[in-house]
């Protein structure tokens, strides 16, 4: 918490009694009042102090907002001393543009300190998306903002809509940075994530109600719009209560909008307004038929848009609350879950914090819970799970993206991607677990594959055929190759989480460069009373516990014969979450050459390799970028060449030319040398001669005029008694 004030000194912001206050002056407990507007500028988050990045000056970015179908220009400028970065546009399609997807090393090089790097791209499609850094987890820490793109036709079977609002969700870690985050990841330091000085302190795993593990990634605060609270104890009583949260002004009997982006590098949220119901009525950008429900889960990268009908006669404040999956503890016993907090505040309502709580759930009144991680809640819960799958486009929505089909009666390629949790040594007492692929560790690419050309792009990625991947974990740059699959094909992508880790998770899928259509998704086998895991999905079968290639129990199945598929409107999304043991099936056409990041959206997975890259078309498809685009990649060269460039250098500057051309100046003797350099001093000194002479010449008649004119002047004798006695300015 800093305050930046007219002069451009920045200055913390202190907490005292309970009063947020500015210092007044350097090393002592003097402090002033913060005025509403200057409030207004310092980013309090939770509370705490630390080290965040600011697009433009704001957190979350400033959102960007456009019409379908306008090219969007964005000039990046990097003005830290220390990080390079990309900006991904989440959402974009980016159709003959592949090169400005903003996937560090797939579609471009990351953007250096001092650097500028202009993004230009087509606004497709409409919807509620957003852009954040694609480089380690640096997104964690505050680059990332809205992007919105209006429809140009405007939806005919909705109410009409008083305000449309922008809800940016996140997880705020108070101990560390994304920096710190990353090697943290990096060097498999998980149990330690909270407190390397721990002992019995540390981080412990939490679960969701199937049993399902919450990962090693701590939850701290919250943040809505950049602000938020913390609660230490996880109860309703924050650390610093007098933390401004984030306020929506409404007016009773009217319907808003409210535009929902999860930005968080981990957590999924359940969101709800208390004492309110709303309707879903898109995801992922994408509309959808009305669906009333108590609240939604919304993933890491995931968006809804939410329609709220306020009440007739209201004047109070209500909290919006977003709540973690974390219900249970590493032993199933229950505990509260994160929380973080906005304001629903009524037109005339008093300038205070809510009172209200979440609906209580009961038999009567049960609640309705759109896209849950899990099949349902424990019974004595009484919540009702709707999937993600079970929502419909709308008509309009399939007339412009039909859902695929096979062409000619063929049978559609399909790929099963199995994100999970895998070992390179088994047989260790100790096995060190990586976030894979079918067993792939993705490797960064030396170069980016979608920008370069030449001979160099050969050698941008380590080839995963040149290790045994089929029978045990790898590490190398996974493709998904579809090279030899028609353009304009329709694909089928089965993906799982499935392995017999028990701290396994379910993972938000994320897919650039296209929407797909959610045809299926399976939940594996519980308990209707405990609500836990009791077998995963039997649809699928594995040759082993690892589950590296996966395949269909049915073999009828295969080829996109798989039953009750919804063929007929299924939900159109780009993020979608694979439930722990069970399976999502979707669609796409093969309709935007180029290369194109799949991976999971927690970062610390994404991080560890749970990453791909889709290559659609072959090469000579893929649009070339424009000239002048940057390039990176390794370097490295031979002892023979590094001889060559110095023994050429120490030659031209010895004694090797005994040449007696005189017209080659690299074949002068060095008497020739001498004799041009002795001829050359003479001329110099020649010169300097008569210059001399002159302002000797000049000197004299100058001193003869003066004399001549002094002594015709009434000063002359007055000067010339001063002259006479000097006098002393100083001691000596």
């Amino acid at each position: 918490m800093v305050y930046n004030d007219e002069k451009g000194y920045a200055k913390p912001i202190v907490i005292r009694n309970g009063t947020l206050l500015k210092r007044s002056s350097y090393n002592k407990e003097e402090f002033e009042l913060l005025t509403p507007k200057e409030l207004e500028q310092v980013l309090t988050v939770d509370g705490v102090y630390k080290l965040l990045f600011s697009i433009n000056g704001e957190f979350p970015g400033p959102p960007i907002i456009v019409y379908e179908g306008q090219t969007i220009e964005v000039l990046v400028r990097n003005h830290l001393s220390n990080e390079v970065f990309t900006i991904h546009w989440h959402g974009m399609h980016q159709k003959h543009t592949p090169w400005m997807d903003g996937a560090s090393m797939v579609s471009q090089c990351p953007i250096g300190p001092g650097q500028n790097f202009m993004y230009r791209f087509k606004a497709d499609p409409a919807g509620t998306h957003w852009y954040h850094a694609h480089q380690g987890s640096m997104r964690g820490d505050g680059l990332a903002g809205p992007l919105i793109v209006l429809p140009r036709k405007k939806r005919t079977n909705l109410p009409r809509v008083e305000d449309d609002f922008i809800i940016v969700i996140q997880e705020w870690n108070r101990n560390k940075s994304s920096l710190e985050n990353h090697e943290i990841h990096a060097w498999n330091m998980h149990l330690y994530a909270d407190d390397f000085n721990c002992t019995e302190s540390c981080y412990i795993v939490t679960h969701t109600t199937d049993g399902t593990s919450m990962g090693m990634e701590p939850f701290h605060s919250g943040l809505i719009n950049g602000k938020g609270h913390h609660y230490p104890d996880k109860t309703e009583k924050p650390l610093v209560p007098v933390l401004p949260l984030e306020i929506f002004k409404v007016k009773p009997n009217k319907n808003y909008r409210f535009r929902i982006i999860n930005a968080a590098t981990f957590v999924s949220f359940r969101l709800s307004i208390d004492e309110h119901l709303f309707r879903v009525i898109a995801t992922d950008g994408h509309d959808v038929e009305p669906e009333a429900a108590q609240s939604v889960v919304i993933a890491s990268g995931e968006r809804y848009d939410v329609l709220v009908q306020t009440k007739m006669n209201s004047r109070k404040n209500f909290f919006i609350r977003a709540e973690s999956m974390e219900l249970k503890s590493q032993f199933l016993d229950p505990i509260y879950p994160g929380v973080v907090k906005a304001i629903f505040r009524y037109e005339d309502a008093p300038d205070s914090l809510p009172d209200t709580t979440r609906q209580k759930c009961t038999r009567e009144n049960a609640c309705k819970v759109i896209n849950c991680p899990n099949k349902l809640y424990p019974r004595a819960d009484h919540v009702n799970c709707f999937s993600v799958a079970n929502l419909l486009s709308t008509q309009e929505t399939i007339n412009s993206c039909p859902v695929p089909v096979s062409q000619n009666g063929e049978r559609i390629r399909e790929d099963f991607l199995n994100f999970h949790f895998t070992t390179a040594n088994p047989e260790s007492q100790n096995p060190v677990m990586k976030a894979t692929i079918n067993g792939h560790v993705f490797t960064t690419p030396t170069c980016p594959p979608q920008s370069t050309y030449g001979p160099k792009a050969s050698s941008c990625i380590n080839d995963c055929n040149k290790q045994k991947c089929l029978k045990q974990q790898c590490s190398c740059t996974h493709l998904l190759n579809y090279d030899n699959t028609s353009l304009g094909s329709a694909v089928q992508l089965v993906l799982l989480s499935r392995d017999g880790l028990r701290g396994a998770t379910d993972h938000p899928i994320h897919i650039h460069g296209h929407s797909f259509h959610v045809l299926k998704t399976v939940y594996p086998e519980l308990d209707p009373t405990t609500g836990l895991v009791t077998n995963f999905s039997r649809d699928i079968e594995c040759e082993s516990e690892t589950c590296l290639t996966p395949r269909w129990s049915n073999k009828e199945w295969a080829g996109g014969n798989l039953p009750d598929l919804n063929l007929q409107n299924p939900p159109l999304k780009d993020t979608v979450v694979v439930p722990r043991g069970g399976y999502v099936v979707l669609r796409f056409y093969l309709d935007n050459p180029g290369y194109w990041f799949l991976h999971c959206h927690m970062d610390a997975h994404q991080m560890e390799g749970m990453t791909l890259i889709i290559k659609e078309g072959q090469r000579i498809f893929h649009p070339k970028p424009p000239k002048r685009f940057p390039s990176c990649g390794d370097f490295t060269w031979s002892l023979d060449e590094y001889k060559e460039i110095t023994d050429a250098r120490i030659a031209n500057l010895g004694n090797e030319n005994n040449s007696t051309d005189n017209n080659d100046p690299q074949n002068l003797s060095n008497t020739d040398l001498l004799w041009d350099l002795t001829i050359a001093v003479l001329i110099t000194c020649s010169f300097g001669a008569v210059l001399f002479l002159l302002c000797l010449f000049k000197y004299y008649l100058s001193n003869c005029l003066i004399e001549r004119r002094d002594q015709e002047s009434p000063y002359s004798m007055l000067k010339q008694n001063n002259r006479a006695k000097p006098q002393s300015y100083g001691s000596s």
